[in-house]
């Protein structure tokens, strides 16, 4: 702030400035039409007014007698009317700027006393609301930000209160849906985190069942497709956490009956390396009260991904896994379910549930 000011030049600067203008070129105007009558009252008035708002100092009074001072080099005495003007105009400019700067400072001293004023609508605005609610706004914002977000691939997950017909994982989300929901109710879960829970699908599902559930997703166009999805379901059992899940913030995941880790795994190996994600499960699994349910990429991903080799087959490696990172738990398979690689050519994927055993 203080070399802002320094690199403005000084308010007695601009008003000489000004001055010298005024000077020099009513002096001009006086000289040359001093030889015939003209109405140069007018003439002189208007930037006498504009050097006294400018100026705004009484001391610009003065200003005519410099003028004639100066026209009095090329001729004799100037006639009065001029003069008059010029001092008139000058008045009248610094009585309006001084009286605006103390209007401006009164203001000033207001502002910082009291409260700013309460908004106030229009009589059009107020007319308007009758017609157009926020909500319409808002709903038509919603709709055109969904449009950006799922262009040009459309939805993954098939959530029903979405305006758009098909997803592309349609089969694989609902028949992991069907899988699960026996396991949850026989587990009694009563909360639930859907770790990466993309456009939301499972955590409606598990809202709609009667679950507190949180969807945590780190993908922008991801989790404000979830939260237009869970706003136009109407449940207020899901809440949407925008958070990317991480090495450092995994132990702030809120512990919970029931976790989904579905498709994440092999994003935690890509972006942390397997000994991390492994961490990263470890700490999910002992937030986990009674069930988690798992599944990733297995042998279709792209060597970009680092995922360790699955041998003798993606099954097997798994069951392993998972019984090692994952103490206390009995593992169950649920079958395979449809996804696809990361060319988008189908292929099938091993589903698990975790059930907590000590």
């Amino acid at each position: 702030m203080i070399s802002d000011r320094r690199s403005q030049p000084p308010a007695w600067l601009f008003q000489a400035a000004v001055a010298l203008i005024y000077l020099a070129s009513l002096s001009t105007i006086l000289v040359h039409e001093s030889q015939e009558p003209s109405p140069l009252v007018i003439a002189f008035l208007a930037p006498s007014v504009l050097a006294g708002l400018v100026i705004a100092r009484f001391w610009a009074v003065a200003l005519p007698l410099g003028v004639i001072a100066i026209s009095r080099l090329w001729v004799g005495l100037a006639d009065e009317d001029p003069v008059i003007a010029m001092a008139v105009g000058l008045l009248v400019g610094v009585v309006l700027a001084q009286a605006n700067e103390k209007a401006y400072l009164s203001r000033q001293r207001a502002a910082v006393s009291q409260d700013a004023p309460a908004h106030r609508w229009s009589p059009f605005l107020r007319l308007l609301k009758g017609f157009v609610t926020r909500d319409t706004f808002d709903n038509v914002l919603d709709r055109l930000r969904f449009r950006i977000d799922t262009f040009p691939h459309g939805l993954y997950q098939p959530v029903p209160s979405l305006p758009a017909r098909n997803a592309t994982r349609a089969g694989g989300s609902e028949s992991r849906w069907s899988a699960m929901l026996p396991i949850i109710r026989a587990q009694a879960v009563e909360s639930a985190i859907d770790v990466g829970a993309c456009e939301g699908y499972f955590s409606i599902k598990l809202g709609a069942a009667g679950i507190q559930t949180i969807a945590i997703e780190s993908k922008p166009g991801n989790y404000r497709t979830a939260l237009l999805a869970v706003r136009r379901n109407g449940t207020r059992k899901v809440g949407v956490l925008a958070m990317e899940v991480t090495p450092e913030n995994v132990v702030t995941v809120p512990p919970s009956d029931c976790v989904l880790c579905l498709s994440v795994w092999h994003h935690f190996v890509r972006s942390h390396g397997l000994d991390q994600a492994t961490a990263m499960l470890e700490t999910i699994w002992q937030q986990t009260r009674k069930v988690m349910f798992f599944d990733t990429g297995e042998t279709e991903m792209t060597p970009d991904y680092r995922l360790p080799p699955m041998t003798p087959d993606p099954r097997s490696w798994l069951t392993a896994y998972l019984a090692r990172t994952c103490a206390g738990a009995r593992t169950e398979h649920l079958g395979l379910h449809r996804a696809f690689d990361p060319s988008g050519k189908p292929c099938r994927r091993n589903l698990f549930a975790l059930i907590r055993t000590s």
